[in-house]
């Protein structure tokens, strides 16, 4: 049995599978640099659901109108972060047009709103025939956001822009938070190099492969 000759190769092998580990986490999570769609929903409990949302800058909010009565989507001007534009479903520029526009600006079923927010901070907003019922909500905005949920905040890839749009299911799995190839490469070469070392060992011990009972021809 030769075991010097053993232990270079698996001294060789444990060092290329060093080697692997350390790229596949030099690699590391891959972040989520794809804006988001995040859906909220308008319903006849004369709430949004979710009531808060947590996003990142540059993902857009759809509102949704899913049962029979009409809203709309009207920000607190005096609850905009600094340097960003008001909003409002209707379009509007300011919070007194809004008021006064409605019904303008109303979300009927079945159709949506959406906003892009840019700048971080927090967004208070309302619906103007149902705020006297506290029909409020909030939008936070902060660096890497908060992860999709299903139901009321589903969330896919799209481009950013104000406007209006539909929603789709389905996550990338970039957004998982693990760098997706890589983590396969090293698992795939953990094991070659395993299955290596097991058939080296067998050969220079026993002169033979594990597959087989008859030694090998000298």
């Amino acid at each position: 049995m030769h075991r010097r000759h053993f232990l270079q190769c698996a001294t060789g092998s444990l060092a290329l599978l060093s080697a692997s580990s350390t790229v596949t986490a030099a690699e590391g999570p891959v972040p989520a640099t794809s804006p988001q769609t995040h859906v909220v929903e308008m319903t006849d409990g004369m709430i949004y659901d979710p009531e808060v949302i947590t996003i990142a800058p540059g993902d857009t909010v759809e509102w949704i109108t899913v049962g029979q009565m009409g809203h709309s989507v009207t920000a607190y001007e005096d609850e905009l972060p600094e340097g960003a534009s008001y909003w409002a479903s209707g379009e509007f520029d300011s919070e007194d047009d809004a008021r006064s526009g409605y019904p303008e600006g109303n979300v009927a079923k079945g159709e949506t709103y959406s906003y892009t927010f840019d700048i971080e901070g927090e967004y208070g907003y309302f619906c103007v025939p149902h705020e006297t019922i506290q029909m409020v909500g909030k939008v936070m905005v902060q660096e890497g956001g908060a992860p999709a949920k299903s139901g009321g905040a589903s969330a896919t890839a799209m481009g950013s822009g104000h406007g209006e749009g539909s929603h789709s299911g389905g996550e990338d799995p970039e957004h998982m938070g693990v760098a997706f190839q890589a983590h396969w490469v090293g698992i795939a070469t953990f094991l070659g190099i395993f299955a290596s070392l097991v058939f080296t060992f067998f050969f220079l011990k026993y002169n033979e492969t594990p597959h087989s009972g008859y030694p090998k021809q000298k």
